[in-house]
């Protein structure tokens, strides 16, 4: 680490929070040691290759001091003034901020913005500073089927902080040196100590997986929840919005203040005391060998934590049901005698309709005829300005943008040679939500809060994608192999987002 008054691999927004507002330090020094640390690792030293831009560091002083300035007279703008932050490569910032955006992608590399999108300039507004962009899977995995998860042409290869060296070659899925989703750089930039909080974006995994393999705590806000204008993204029906820290608390201060609200989480006194939890049977739910390896002991270890985690909450008052049955979507979902969720999605966007899931042709024709031209829109100035246009460029550029090892933009070319009109959407969008329904709320009817293991990741992201609604949290699990870890999932109404929330701080506290 580099040389620093703080922890930076430990601290938290909170106790910075707490260093300024007892004048132990100033914004100035936090962005100093959080400046230096970057410098130290990002593309040096460990080469984590979190960040694909960092903010001019004249411009972020500046920024630090006015809000030292601004403290120091009695004006607190929230509880995150003066406190670092990056966001995903996927929000537009305006040129005045000194971060370019480009999803990940060559192309978008001299784009410049109009603006700096809502979500952003009001966690500015707050007083955050936003010290940098963080790398992710170009354009959030749609290129080409075979992506590699925290790979762009922009910064490269995403490393996970935890793992000794870079990714392995030929590295499954979900292996144990991989970084995750497309969210990753959110992620490692949090775990290596470049800021104490980070913004991403998701679909199924983009946010929870990274988090978990960096040993953070994260919340997936429901669709809708967050504004999302001024975003590359799928689907308005899809994406969603969460923030990754390193404490529960962090945690909910930062989605407190995304969602625009001062306390959308009601903690109470008791915490966990009546609620009912269902821990699902891990039989059927286990990552298959060719998808997620399991070094050493780490799979027994992982059921041993689980039961754990079961025991902790029953001794906190929480009603705890263990081995409920939850509906596996490769076992029932399937739409003309295929598994929506994998045959058929791992085809990823084709170009035969009728051999698409619901949730990628829902996905498809946003993106192509909304997602993509809004975001383009954003900006005054652009090398591309449709999806034909990134195609080619991407063509004339393959040294750069699909060099060895990541050839290839099958997703792209076919989107291009059969674009979607939008036949059925209604009906189809009506029935991913239905199905995924169907699943989730047989279980939520009789209990407040499921807790799937991190073997059961995707399987039940599958299921929350399709619905939409279910936001999942991340709780880390033990030191040794952060990535194996704990979602928590609640019933999205408002007077029941905070249970996931209170279950993770007990399944945190200590005894």
């Amino acid at each position: 680490m580099a040389n620093s008054q703080f922890d930076l691999l430990r601290l938290t927004a909170t106790e910075a929070a707490r260093l300024l507002d007892e004048r132990k330090t100033t914004s100035v020094e936090l962005v100093k040691a959080y400046l230096a640390q970057i410098n130290a690792h990002n593309h040096s030293g460990l080469k984590v290759n979190a960040l694909i831009s960092v903010a001019p560091a004249d411009l972020l002083l500046a920024t630090a001091k006015k809000l030292d300035q601004e403290r120091s007279s009695g004006r607190s703008r929230s509880s995150l003034h003066g406190i670092p932050f990056v966001c995903k490569d996927v929000f537009v910032t305006h040129p005045s901020l000194g971060l370019p955006t480009t999803a990940g992608a060559p192309c978008f590399q001299t784009a410049v913005a109009k603006r700096t999108s809502p979500v952003i300039e009001h966690l500015l507004g707050m007083g955050m500073i936003l010290i940098g962009k963080a790398n992710m899977t170009e354009f959030c995995g749609l290129k080409t089927p075979d992506h590699t998860a925290g790979w762009s042409p922009t910064r490269g290869q995403t490393q996970r902080p935890f793992v000794f060296g870079e990714l392995e070659e030929d590295e499954k899925t979900i292996g144990h040196s991989s970084p995750g989703g497309s969210s990753s750089g959110s992620a490692s930039a949090v775990a290596a100590g470049f800021v104490p909080l980070s913004i991403g974006t998701e679909v199924c995994n983009s946010i929870v997986t990274p988090a978990s393999r960096a040993g953070l705590y994260a919340l997936k806000c429901s669709n809708g929840a967050v504004n999302e204008n001024g975003c590359f993204g799928f689907s308005k029906h899809l994406d969603c919005i969460g923030g990754m820290a390193k404490s529960v608390e962090d945690l909910v201060v930062l989605t407190s203040t995304l969602m625009q609200r001062e306390s959308p989480f009601d903690l109470g006194n008791r915490l966990c005391e009546g609620f009912r939890v269902a821990f699902t049977e891990l039989g059927g739910w286990i990552w298959p060998e060719s998808a997620c390896s399991w070094p050493g002991e780490t799979l027994e270890e992982t059921k041993n934590h689980y039961a754990e985690a079961a025991s902790k909450l029953k001794s906190l008052g929480s009603q705890v049901t263990k081995n409920v049955d939850l509906t596996a979507p490769w076992a029932e979902f399937e739409m003309d005698d295929k598994s929506i969720f994998t045959e058929i999605s791992r085809q990823s966007f084709c170009k035969d309709v009728s051999k698409m899931s619901i949730a990628d042709y829902e996905s498809v024709f946003d993106f192509v005829n909304e997602r993509l031209p809004a975001f383009i829109n954003e900006f005054d100035t652009c090398e591309v300005r449709s999806l034909a246009d990134i195609v080619a460029y991407n063509e004339q550029n393959k040294d750069i943008c699909m060099p060895r090892g990541h050839e290839g933009q099958t997703d792209l070319t076919n989107l291009v040679e059969a674009p979607r009109d939008g036949t059925n959407q209604k009906a189809m969008l009506a029935e991913m939500r239905r199905r995924g329904r169907l699943a989730l709320d047989a279980v939520l009817e009789d209990h407040d809060v499921v807790v799937p293991s991190q073997m059961a990741l995707f399987p039940c992201m599958q299921l929350q994608q399709v619905c939409g609604m279910f936001p999942p949290l991340q709780v880390p699990g033990w030191e040794i192999y952060p990535a194996e870890s704990a979602y928590i999932y609640a019933k999205s109404t408002a007077s029941n987002m905070h249970y996931a929330v209170r279950i993770a701080i007990g399944m945190c506290t200590r005894e």
